[in-house]
Formats: structure tokens, sequence, C-alpha cells
């Protein structure tokens, strides 16, 4: 089980990292970053979930926990990347 919170740590690490990477790039408001840590903070707590649910023998659990949490969390991710961050992007790209 401890590996488990060792490689969810790592995730969370490798996300924060991204979201920095990419606001260093690109000129991304507010509301892309509210969007982009819920949005990673649900798919993170969707793979915690559904680990820890099959660490102790609910399967089905684990799997709704997947699908209600990880579904919410990508569809906030999406939203966030077609309505806030892809905008920005283009606008930055377009400039030269």
């Amino acid at each position: 089980m401890g590996l488990m919170w060792f490689i969810e740590g790592i995730l969370v690490s490798l996300a924060g990292f991204g979201m920095v990477a990419l606001a260093r790039r690109y000129p991304i408001d507010w509301k892309a970053w509210v969007g982009m840590i819920t949005g990673c903070l649900l798919v993170l707590f969707s793979v915690a979930w559904a680990a820890a649910s099959f660490a102790e023998g609910e399967p089905q659990s684990g799997a709704m926990g997947i699908v209600v949490f990880g579904g919410a969390g990508l569809v906030i991710l999406a939203l966030t990347w077609r309505l806030n961050v892809q905008p920005a992007v283009q606008r930055a790209t377009s400039r030269g």
C-alpha cells in the first residue's frame, strides 16, 4: 500500500510540474488554473480510490470510483482545455 501512495505522490508532482510548465509557456487566466487543478485532483483521486478499493477486495467500488470521479475529472479537463487553454495557445502561436 505504501508503494501506491508513493506513485500517487509522483503523479501529483508530475501534474503540478506540467501545469506550471504550461503556464510559463502560454498566458492562462485563473479560470484555467481552477479547471486544471480541479480536473487533475479528481483524476488522481479516482486512481487512489480505485487502488485502495482493489487492495481491500472491493473491485466494484474501485470501478465505480474510476467512472464517477475519473470521468468527471476528464470532462472538466477537456472543457478547461477547449474553453480556456486552447484559445491562449492559439493567441500565443499566432503572434509569432
